[in-house]
């Protein structure tokens, strides 16, 4: 019994460090976004702006908040809808089904789900999130109103790994391997100045969230130091945009998840 206990008050005190860390990055972005919109404005994905310094905090808050949700499940992954619905279901594991259990289960709030970098005029704020729709004893666990449509309407603006087949193993807490969260790109990773994820000033730039926390500003499609082993066993570098490795493979990949197949894979996004 003292043991235990012992343990119960060193898990708290870890949850309210993350938990202050968090409000703290919050804070910190509604400050600098008040005192700066006006000269730096929106849509503008390049280093050292306010904006893009905001989806930094944005990224690391929520990193705090799914480390926060990794250690009240005492899982070594981070928070899934098919662990969450008790059924190892993949098929569940939808950009929309992610986001939406992620802020039902109050482990981010939907602005914090906004790049202050956000262009594109389908992605907003889900300003009406529907709490009540929470009812395990009916299978529903989150809000299936929450939208991760890039092509009618998203209330998320970060893309992230497919959590199906091989890739669902880089969605480990500590794994500093590949990105798992980050600025949406392109199609396939294909320079496009008319996507929505070049902003305003035609050029492209995000920030990459990796398992350990580790956050990076970069501003190509193949980043230095990413890369992947092909079917020939060889070292190539990888395209963070771009299914270089079969359905099924182990090369990187931020998109939007819309479906998954459990034969065909997943149904990727871009925009």
């Amino acid at each position: 019994m003292m043991v235990r206990h012992a343990s119960s008050r060193r898990g708290t005190s870890l949850v309210g460090i993350l938990v202050s860390m968090v409000i703290i990055m919050v804070l910190s972005v509604i400050l600098l976004t008040s005192l700066n919109k006006a000269t730096t404005g929106a849509g503008n994905p390049v280093a050292g702006t306010v904006r893009s310094f905001q989806d930094e905090l944005y990224l690391g808050a929520l990193y705090q908040s799914m480390a926060v949700a990794a250690t009240d499940r005492r899982t070594e992954g981070f928070i899934m809808p098919s662990a969450v619905a008790r059924s190892g279901d993949d098929r569940l594991n939808t950009t929309a089904n992610l986001f939406s259990l992620m802020v039902m289960q109050r482990y981010t709030p939907p602005k914090q789900l906004i790049s202050g970098n956000e262009y594109s005029p389908v992605v907003d704020e889900d300003l009406d999130y529907d709490f009540t729709r929470y009812d395990p004893s009916a299978d529903a666990w989150w809000d299936p109103g929450f939208t991760a449509d890039l092509r009618s309407g998203s209330n998320v603006s970060f893309a992230h790994v497919p959590l199906c087949f091989n890739r669902r193993d880089y969605w480990a807490w500590a794994d500093s391997r590949v990105p798992i969260i980050g600025n949406r790109g392109p199609a396939n990773g294909e320079d496009d100045p008319s996507s929505y994820t070049y902003g305003r000033a035609g050029v492209w730039g995000g920030h990459l969230l990796h398992g350990d926390g580790h956050i990076v500003f970069v501003d190509s499609f193949v980043p230095s130091g990413l890369s992947y082993r092909n079917a020939s066993g060889e070292w190539v570098q990888d395209n963070l945009f771009a299914e270089e490795d079969g359905i099924e493979g182990l090369d990187a990949i931020l998109a939007f998840t819309r479906s998954i197949d459990l034969k065909d894979g997943p149904e990727l996004q871009w925009d």
